[in-house]
């Protein structure tokens, strides 16, 4: 009866143990998880799995994110510069409440922000990549796993972001960012 007793005993320890045990964020040469949100200025639905073949820069933020209000603009540009046929940016919104989501909406609109901003109310994205602070980025390659992990943002962020996006951009044998793509032959 003892050793029944400890054996239960042992198992729900082992078994409360995996229930609690804390999300890791997916790694570098990991596919990313994949997720379907709505395109907070279209409304319509974004697969992430749909933006294979591009480099996917998947960014989670908020407007009360001093560091992501620095990233945002950032992504912006390299949404401009590489283009839609190349990249894609998607940038979750993080624990944002739904009235500053409606002004970022009408400025993201005004302004004529090409990056893709994505609602995730329920927070299942975030959790789905383990997030816990913002802003938090993973740069996908055009096969669908993930080239780089960024958290935070700091004075060196942009030199390494920008190093790290050329390196993607190689590997996926395209020219680095600003340039052009050769014309096809």
């Amino acid at each position: 009866m003892k050793l029944m007793l400890a054996f239960a005993a042992l198992a729900c320890g082992v078994s409360a143990n995996a229930v609690y045990a804390e999300r890791q964020p997916p790694g570098v040469g990991s596919v990313a998880p994949d997720f379907e949100a709505r395109d907070l200025l279209t409304n319509e639905k974004i697969r992430l799995s749909a933006q294979q073949g591009k480099l996917v820069f998947l960014t989670f933020w908020a407007t009360w994110c001093p560091p992501c209000r620095q990233e945002l603009p950032i992504l912006e540009n390299v949404q401009k510069k590489l283009g839609k046929p190349r990249a894609a940016v998607l940038a979750v919104s993080f624990q944002e409440r739904d009235e500053t989501l409606r002004e970022v909406k009408k400025m993201a609109k005004a302004t004529g922000w090409q990056l893709t901003l994505l609602s995730d109310p329920s927070g299942y994205i975030a959790e789905q990549y383990a997030i816990k602070a913002i802003p938090h980025l993973f740069i996908i390659g055009r096969d669908g796993k993930i080239l780089a992990v960024h958290s935070g943002y700091g004075e060196g962020s942009i030199d390494q972001l920008v190093g790290e996006i050329n390196a993607a951009l190689k590997t996926a044998n395209e020219p680095p960012a600003g340039e052009h793509p050769p014309p096809p032959q």
